[in-house]
């Protein structure tokens, strides 16, 4: 029995090092100099009015492989400045919560091929970053190896308890 339950306990462990491959192999960034724009769109999430000044959620959609956009003609809000503390590394998928911005009156956020105007739609509460949606890959690799380690856990626990 004990030498099963340590075949047991590499698989899982060879299991977690191929999740955790995979997951790392999608987070490479790619920059997109000298190249075509990248499939990358903002989003808007919700905005709310605060007296003459308007705060607003954004997010973005990337269709295409991680990129690298600085705050240029690609990457920028409009009117000035352009760099309002937006992101410059999008991760593939749609992502929320990725900042947000208190401006006086309507902006712009132009990112890749896409525009979006503020104010947008009313937030239903008041719009915070999340902390959490900063972890991205971190977070999932925190929760595969926890689920994973638990499996393992009571898995080695029962294979103990049948061969007392």
């Amino acid at each position: 029995m004990r030498g099963r339950g340590w075949r047991h306990r590499a698989l899982g462990v060879a299991g977690a090092t191929l999740v955790l491959a995979a997951l790392g192999a999608g987070t490479a960034g790619a920059s997109v100099a000298g190249r075509a724009r990248p499939s990358v769109t903002p989003i808007i999430e919700c905005s709310l009015a605060r007296g003459s000044r308007t705060q607003t959620l954004y997010g973005y959609d990337n269709t295409g492989p991680a990129v690298t956009l600085g705050v240029g003609p690609a990457n920028r809000f409009s009117p000035g400045p352009a760099d309002r503390g937006q992101p410059q590394t999008f991760q593939r998928g749609t992502r929320v919560n990725v900042f947000s911005l208190d401006a006086a009156g309507p902006v712009t956020w132009t990112l890749g091929n896409g525009r979006v105007r503020a104010p947008g739609p009313s937030c239903q509460s008041t719009p915070t970053d999340s902390a959490l949606a900063r972890w991205g890959p971190i977070g999932a690799i925190v929760i595969v190896t926890a689920v994973l380690g638990t499996l393992l856990f009571w898995r080695s626990r029962r294979y103990r308890t049948a061969a007392a």
